[in-house]
């Protein structure tokens, strides 16, 4: 299976994502797709330049039994991460809910649906964000440092975690050493 062949199996419906969990494909093992700790995306060790293909790629990924996976009608193709797919760009505050883009231009807001957790990673703990689908997404290092600054000034401390509020919910951002 080519990496065009994949692309040619996705139809993109406007700002909505593919029915993938209505798909039910055969596995199709022997390629290999990687996202790295940066959210670059590799085939087969080689990276994917096109920023419109990587981001076509994201509207179509799965996630069954905490491994991801890019799903078309056709084919099913494991996608390993290094962290998660998404990677968290930049934030902002609307109505007192924390929103959050995506490098994928998809942006959407921290409630009792997307929520955020830490994980532990490489000895350190971080926030894991649930973006949409059960697919998840990571802070790239600025936008979790401006964040945690921005939490730093609300205090918001339960219990040794920092915590960032949205809507009348805190949502933990790190450990406070």
């Amino acid at each position: 299976m080519s990496i065009s062949k994949i692309a040619k199996n996705i139809k993109p419906d406007g700002n909505t994502f593919p029915p993938v969990q209505q798909w039910n494909p055969d596995l199709c093992e022997g390629q290999e797709f990687f996202i790295n700790r940066d959210g670059d995306w590799f085939y087969n060790d080689s990276p994917i330049k096109n920023f419109k293909l990587t981001k076509l790629f994201s509207t179509v990924l799965r996630r069954d039994d905490d491994l991801y996976y890019l799903v078309t009608p056709h084919e099913k193709v494991p996608v390993k991460t290094a962290i998660a797919p998404y990677v968290i760009t930049d934030f902002n505050f609307n109505n007192d809910y924390l929103e959050l883009d995506t490098n994928f231009n998809y942006s959407f807001r921290i409630d009792e649906t997307n929520s955020i957790k830490l994980i532990e990673f490489e000895n350190t703990s971080i926030p894991l964000v649930h973006v949409r689908d059960n697919i998840e997404g990571f802070f790239n290092r600025s936008t979790y440092y401006n964040l945690i600054n921005f939490a730093l000034e609300k205090n918001n401390i339960i219990d040794n975690i920092l915590h960032i509020k949205s809507g009348n919910k805190d949502y933990p951002v790190g450990k406070i050493a």
